[in-house]
């Protein structure tokens, strides 16, 4: 019952002239409307990037620079890491991060944090009303998480300084910043996203809508404990850890609810 309250309470927040693309296309036009007023701010964000890269990615001045100082900055900017995550990690420090260091300005660090202690009951609620779907879920996310975070920390400039933590920090940041944005509740755009998504995917495919934000918490979910399930493979030096298990891990997903199917068969 709680699931399909669920379910009607989520997929009214999908207005029927909506599709994913001229969702998106809005986006877009909103945001190059605002890009005259946003220039002078633009050009100091790529600015402040390009000065990172510049300086502590050419060996050439990184050398001068004292260890002491050169390795945070390196890890604490995604220096060494590769041109996605890279630009992962910047997108979100200037629009998330400033969003959050803003709020925790105004309101403190405990009001500011309250989005992350609204996660968990959620996710709780989501894992109930999904029942036999819902380790497939985690299943499912946790693999994906853990084959980018082992992918984020296999590249390096230098071939020995692969499958390290410097290059993992960014699996941090955005298991972090997803965590955060999923406890702001179900209006946020992320559950918007993929309620548009699997809108225009089950139309395409003609076949019936079932999905709803329990969904999206429990993948989501998923990814973030599979993000942050790489970090000990790392410490133990499995290079391809992350792969394997995740791997492993989506095609238990894939294969759980079939046997599901196999027992109530068994059953009748």
């Amino acid at each position: 019952m709680e699931g399909k309250v669920n379910e009607t309470k989520s997929n009214s927040y999908v207005n029927e002239e909506d599709n994913l693309i001229s969702w998106l296309i809005y986006l877009g036009k909103t945001g190059v409307r605002s890009l005259p007023q946003m220039a002078a701010s633009l050009a100091i964000k790529i600015g402040i990037v390009i000065l990172f890269q510049l300086v502590f990615w050419w060996e050439g001045i990184a050398r001068h620079i004292p260890s002491v100082i050169k390795k945070p900055v390196i890890f604490l900017t995604a220096t060494y890491n590769d041109v996605i995550p890279k630009t992962l990690y910047w997108i979100i420090i200037f629009t998330f991060g400033i969003r959050l260091f803003n709020r925790i300005k105004e309101k403190g660090f405990s009001s500011a944090m309250k989005p992350l202690a609204r996660l968990l009951p959620e996710v709780k609620r989501s894992y109930g009303a999904l029942g036999d779907k819902a380790l497939s879920l985690l299943l499912l996310g946790g693999g994906l998480g853990l084959i980018i975070a082992n992918n984020f920390a296999s590249y390096s400039r230098f071939s020995g300084a692969r499958n390290k933590m410097d290059k993992y920090f960014i699996a941090l940041v955005i298991s972090f910043t997803i965590s955060y944005l999923m406890g702001e509740g179900r209006k946020h755009w992320i559950f918007k996203f993929n309620r548009l998504l699997a809108s225009d995917l089950s139309g395409l495919l003609k076949i019936e809508n079932r999905y709803n934000d329990n969904y999206t918490y429990l993948l989501l979910s998923g990814l973030v404990l599979g993000l942050l399930a790489d970090a000990p493979l790392i410490l133990m030096k499995l290079k391809y850890g992350g792969y394997i298990l995740g791997l492993i891990a989506i095609l238990a997903g894939v294969a759980l609810p079939f046997l599901a199917l196999g027992k109530v068969g068994d059953k009748k």
